[in-house]
């Protein structure tokens, strides 16, 4: 597998892994930290940015979740489509 054409799984379980850590710590920032990891793996294109399609796909189906998880990625969903994002 050419790895820097398609990522090697472990690294793109890396990638994923990193997206989530960034969710679930970010509190008091307005999500900046998530923005700018959408933002940077999304301008490296490739399969960095299949792996931005694959956790914002994880995100929605956090949302609909009933509890704080599910409440804290309705309110990041909120903050993209306020930004007109194309995430």
């Amino acid at each position: 597998m050419n790895t820097e054409n398609s990522g090697t799984p472990q690294e793109r379980a890396r990638l994923f892994d990193k997206g989530r850590l960034l969710f679930d710590s970010c509190d008091d920032d307005g999500f900046a930290c998530v923005f700018g990891y959408l933002d940077h793996n999304l301008a490296l294109g490739g399969w960095r940015a299949e792996v931005i399609r694959d956790f914002m796909q994880w995100l929605k189906k956090q949302a609909r979740r009933d509890n704080e998880t599910g409440s804290r990625a309705v309110a990041l969903l909120d903050e993209l489509d306020k930004n007109n994002s194309s995430y």
